[in-house]
Formats: C-alpha cells, structure tokens, sequence
C-alpha cells in the first residue's frame, strides 16, 4: 500500500478521534446540539459512563496517529492504532 494512503488513513482516524473526544467532553458539559447528538445513541450497559469509559481509547488513537504521522514510520504503535475505529464500531453496534 503506498506512503501516501497511509498517511491519509492516519488523519482520518486523527480526525475522528479528535472529533469523539471533543464531543464526549461536551456530552459531559451537558452541551447538546447537531454536533453532539449525530451518530450518538444511548448505551444502556454503561449509561453516563460511556463517555469516560472512551476517554482512553480516544487518547491512545491520538497519540498514536499523530506519533505514526511524525514519524512517517507505522510500526506496531501504528498497527495498535487502526484498531480503534474497528473497536468503536463493534461498541456502537453490538453492545445495548
């Protein structure tokens, strides 16, 4: 796979962190707009606490990305990092 898809691969999933961090901590504020409420539906195993319970994965995927981008070398920390959004997804999907 060329250097370049990579890279783009590794902002994306930079983006997407970033944005799921940022509306988690609003979520916790109480802000609740379009931002905070697209492609959001309660959990009921882990109610309020869903937004906590990401807060390490969300700042593991960015860390990792930005490392992976800086170093222009994926590696394993790059390998852990592609997992994320798998992780997010099989969360909102299959857990009530």
């Amino acid at each position: 796979m060329p250097n370049v898809i990579l890279r783009a691969l590794f902002w994306i999933v930079l983006g997407f962190a970033l944005y799921h961090l940022i509306r988690d901590i609003m979520q916790i504020v109480g802000v609740e707009n379009i931002f905070t409420m697209i492609f959001h539906r309660p959990h009921t195993w882990c109610g309020r606490y869903c937004d906590w319970i990401m807060f390490p994965v969300e700042l593991g995927a960015i860390v990792g990305a930005t490392l992976v981008l800086q170093r222009n070398r994926v590696g394993i920390i790059g390998i852990l990092t592609l997992l994320f959004p798998p992780i997010l997804f099989l969360g909102t999907v299959f857990l009530p």
